[in-house]
């Protein structure tokens, strides 16, 4: 399975990079499945909502559902658990894509945006690439942003 996590400095370009890198996996019929970290406090429905509410009652799982998306909500106790959730759903899936969400086994892709910041957010010893509007780096691969069958190609020789 590839696997990999996205960081980078707010608005550098990550959920840009995962979509386009999602739509050349279904090109190639592989499913993707796709984890957002919110590392804030965040609800995803207003305290004042039924879901919020059947969660707060203690329901193990809500349910979101319209017309053609579902969501799926349960609380969580430790950051750890997410993992948890995630492996009983990979047998679903061909690529699992994270942003924002670190684990060490897991390899990390900087994307970098050179007008918005002056240094990557991470060591480049925690990454396994960089993908950046210029070349940031000879230590690793460094990938143009554009450059999405590149990307592609480290990423699938990466996880063999």
């Amino acid at each position: 399975m590839i696997t990999f996590s996205f960081t980078g400095w707010s608005n550098s370009g990550k959920t840009t990079l995962i979509t386009r890198l999602i739509k050349e996996f279904k090109r190639k019929n592989k499913t993707v499945m796709v984890v957002k970290n919110a590392p804030h406090k965040y609800h995803l429905e207003p305290e004042s909502k039924d879901t919020f509410r059947f969660l707060e009652a203690g329901s193990a799982e809500v349910y979101l559902v319209s017309k053609k998306e579902v969501l799926n909500m349960r609380k969580i106790e430790e950051d750890k658990e997410i993992f948890d959730i995630i492996e009983s759903k990979l047998n679903d899936f061909d690529i699992l894509l994270l942003e924002g969400l670190y684990r060490d086994d897991i390899p990390v892709i900087e994307v970098f945006d050179s007008k918005k910041n002056d240094q990557l957010r991470f060591s480049v010893d925690n990454l396994s690439a960089v993908v950046a509007d210029r070349g940031i780096t000879k230590e690793i691969p460094c990938f143009k942003i554009n450059d999405i069958e590149g990307i592609l190609k480290f990423m699938e020789d990466y996880c063999g």
